[in-house]
């Protein structure tokens, strides 16, 4: 595999926007200025974006830039250009989750992520397209429109986040946030060639934002780079007496980790289950990822998780329980107002029986613990992020060996199992198939996100930054 080649075109990082703000060589304005005049362009092509903050966007912007004349930035993320997933309440803004059910909904209040943020002066410049009230993996909405991939705008962004990963990608914003139930971080950081991180369920509060399921929901951040991500998500991560799910756990501080030196790791490799089904290109790839850890100083060995078929069963039965129950009421009341999909889901839920959700719940403990113990002997497991590069829009089920399989479970099977554990996982770009970009999960130990940090970082260092689509090729989807 041939080390990423190193990007000449690409919108700058949250680090380098930090380090010119606060050189004076960059205005938090101009750069905002630049975000937005993308979104209009591109934003509306790629339609990634369901509402533009851009009169309040210029106007946080201003104020950012005074403190930076004063010399008093309020921190690494003051200036910094932020997407949020139209999931997260942002006060007198109106929250859709990609629904025509929620089109009118103004936001009260401030998700709790949200108000994080614009404590430390980021700039909220829109709320994002998605997969309706985050139930698919695609982001083919059939209200607000597809969300279309940057490397192949006839191909899905994957999902549900699927607007936040091409804001990122395309330079219509420098970082966004999104959730991840299924995947739905890392699917489309894939998809779309950055990195998604979904950090330890309960490590983020999730006051504030529409649930899918809320034992499996988790909100994570999409970011070109790992000091990117640290920056997001130190500043969301840590423990909300308001969410009863989030964990008191102390947080390290995940910038400076970075500084800390990569000596090397254990790797472990999942063959069974992972390495199933699972399209030739991505598996020639993800071989390739694993000889450049060792290049790195890793070693790799074979991991045993156990039945992990038998998770993906029990994750289905929560996330199908948990979503009808929160649908419900409108399921009753207004079900021709869902897309034909997401409906669907939602109805199958409500055949799950008490005794089968009870069950798969109470299972988890058990399942993380033999997880747990599977790692012993490693730092990280690595596995393929999907089984497919991106398929087409509308497209509903693919070829794999010669085998028919969903583009649903084709995209989020290999996912999934993380979220029933709760395990912190970052996708990381690996490479290309025919063209479009591939990741793989990088799966760290509960609340060791600043482990997996480091591991990205030093992969970086070594094979160069990661590279997003060139400025000719939005300009062809323009």
């Amino acid at each position: 595999m041939k080390p990423v080649p190193a990007r000449s075109h690409n919108p700058p990082t949250m680090q380098v926007l930090s380090e010119a703000f606060r050189s004076g060589t960059l205005s938090p304005v101009a750069a905002t200025k630049t975000c937005l005049d993308r979104i209009e362009g591109l934003g509306r092509s790629l339609n990634c974006f369901i509402t533009v903050l851009g009169d309040s966007a210029l106007k946080a912007a201003e104020e950012s830039e005074r403190r930076y004349r004063a010399g008093a930035p309020l921190g690494p993320l003051d200036g910094i250009p932020i997407a949020v997933k139209d999931l997260f309440y942002i006060a007198g803004v109106r929250c859709t989750a990609g629904s025509k059910i929620l089109k009118d909904n103004i936001a009260g209040y401030d998700a709790t992520t949200v108000r994080y943020l614009k404590e430390q002066g980021a700039i909220l410049v829109g709320t994002t397209n998605m997969h309706e009230f985050a139930a698919g993996v695609t982001s083919d909405n059939p209200h607000f429109g597809p969300v279309r991939n940057p490397w192949d705008s006839e191909r899905v962004a994957g999902g549900s986040s699927g607007g936040s990963s091409v804001a990122v990608a395309t330079g219509m914003a420098a970082g966004a946030i999104g959730t991840d139930t299924a995947g739905s971080v890392r699917i489309p950081a894939a998809l779309c060639g950055i990195i998604g991180f979904k950090p330890t369920y309960g490590r983020v509060s999730r006051i504030g934002v529409v649930p899918l399921a809320a034992s499996l929901d988790t909100v994570g951040v999409l970011a070109q780079s790992a000091w990117d991500t640290a920056a997001l998500l130190q500043a969301i991560t840590g423990h909300d007496k308001s969410d009863i799910t989030t964990v008191d756990e102390p947080v390290p501080n995940y910038l400076e980790s970075l500084s800390t030196p990569f000596q090397g790791a254990r790797i472990g490799v999942v063959r069974q289950y992972f390495h199933e089904d699972v399209d030739p290109r991505v598996e020639e790839n993800f071989e390739g990822f694993a000889s450049n850890l060792r290049e790195i100083g890793c070693t790799t060995g074979e991991a045993d998780l156990g039945p992990v078929r038998e998770v993906y069963d029990k994750w289905l039965i929560i996330r199908r329980a948990e979503a009808t129950a929160f649908h419900q009421r409108w399921l009753d009341s207004t079900p021709e107002l869902y897309g034909a999909d997401v409906r669907r889901l939602l109805e199958q839920g409500e055949d799950i029986r008490a005794v089968d959700y009870i069950n798969a719940f109470n299972s988890r403990p058990a399942i993380i613990e033999r997880f747990s113990q599977a790692m012993d002997r490693f730092d990280f497991l690595i596995a393929p992020t999907t089984s497919i590069p991106a398929p087409k829009i509308g497209q509903s089920a693919t070829s794999i060996k010669g085998k028919e399989v969903s583009v649903y479970s084709a995209l989020n099977r290999l996912t999934l199992p993380f979220n029933y554990v709760g395990f912190p996982v970052a996708s990381i770009p690996s490479g290309f198939a025919d063209g479009l970009p591939l990741g793989v999960q990088v799966i760290g130990k509960l609340f060791e996100e600043a482990t997996v940090l480091r591991l990205i970082r030093a992969y970086e260092e070594r094979f160069g930054p990661f590279s997003l689509p060139s400025l000719e090729s939005r300009t062809e989807t323009s």
